[in-house]
């Protein structure tokens, strides 16, 4: 088995790799953008195992921005992990991911973290190699005629200045809190532009002309889902669960949740109880002296201090 970088391999050949393996159309001119544009991944971008002449396994490496107890730091994230169809249970992935971890430690990163669904055959790998399930969202679906219709707050579709405005307020309302409470500079038009959030899932809220906060929401047809809301109080969230659900009218309204402030208020305005879903942030120390459990305690993972983002992970 041959370990290679990605600019040792035939990019279409990658291509091939994920749709099989992944439906993930990373072609040549999107790992192009992300390669440009994206400062998290590592200069090689991923690692890829070659096996009888084929491209048989890839893992993305990323460096991610944190805030810790002890100041601002960084952590690996592996992302695309991926086995060729035709190679399944011949320890590839396994190979990759040491390989993955060998060059963080290099770099002087001490936690590898992941964001993964619990049900795919992948979770039980990583639990294998020392990932360990650490953070969950939970989620609550509404009907629109239970929302409370009054809303101090409006929403509106962010356009190009709208997602450099959402950029600016993240960093306000960030300040204070631990973990994924710390991104590169224009950090939502990027996301946009390499395609992991679309233009229009992203929504600017406001008190009068004060912009207090934004979400991403993608439509289908009948269900609402906001899967991020960032708000300076997060006292406000039925508030901008109501002025979004004005905005789209859509008959039911699911909302992921990751603040336990959160929570409290759309539990407050008499939402449905959350629930857990699928969705899992997975750490795992990367340097033998240090623990899961110091990972949590530098990141305040399981108290209110600790920020998180579907958009932030790998």
């Amino acid at each position: 088995m041959k370990i290679l970088e990605y600019d040792d391999v035939d990019p279409l050949d990658v291509l091939y790799l994920n749709l099989a393996g992944l439906g993930f159309a990373l072609t040549p001119e999107r790992a192009g953008l992300i390669r440009e544009l994206d400062p998290r991944p590592f200069p090689f971008f991923a690692v890829y195992a070659q096996l009888e002449g084929t491209l048989a396994g890839q893992v993305g490496v990323f460096r991610l921005p944190i805030i810790t107890t002890q100041g601002p730091d960084e952590v690996g994230g592996i992302w695309a992990v991926n086995a060729h169809p035709g190679f399944t249970r011949s320890g590839i992935a396994t190979r990759l991911i040491k390989e993955a971890h060998a060059r963080m430690r290099s770099a002087g990163l001490r936690f590898s973290t992941l964001g993964t669904t619990r049900y795919r055959t992948a979770h039980l790998l990583y639990r294998k190699m020392g990932y360990k399930d650490l953070f969950q969202a939970t989620n609550t679906l509404i009907q629109h005629t239970d929302i409370t219709k009054e809303s101090h707050l409006q929403a509106e579709p962010a356009d190009q200045e709208g997602l450099t405005l959402a950029d600016e307020l993240f960093e306000q309302a960030a300040s204070g809190y631990l973990g994924f409470s710390r991104r590169h500079k224009s950090f939502l038009p990027m996301m946009v532009a390499i395609g992991d959030v679309g233009q229009n899932d992203v929504w600017l809220l406001r008190q009068n002309d004060e912009l207090v906060g934004y979400a991403l929401a993608r439509q289908s047809a009948s269900v609402l889902t906001i899967y991020n809301l960032l708000l300076k109080d997060f006292s406000d969230a039925a508030a901008a669960v109501s002025a979004l659900s004005n905005q789209m009218n859509l008959p039911y309204i699911q909302v992921t949740i990751h603040h336990p402030a959160m929570e409290a208020n759309l539990r407050k305005a008499s939402f449905p109880p959350a629930r857990f879903g699928w969705n899992t942030f997975m750490v795992k120390p990367l340097i033998p002296d240090l623990t899961v459990d110091d990972a949590r305690r530098l990141m305040g993972i399981g108290t209110d201090r600790f920020l998180i983002s579907p958009i932030d992970l790998t």
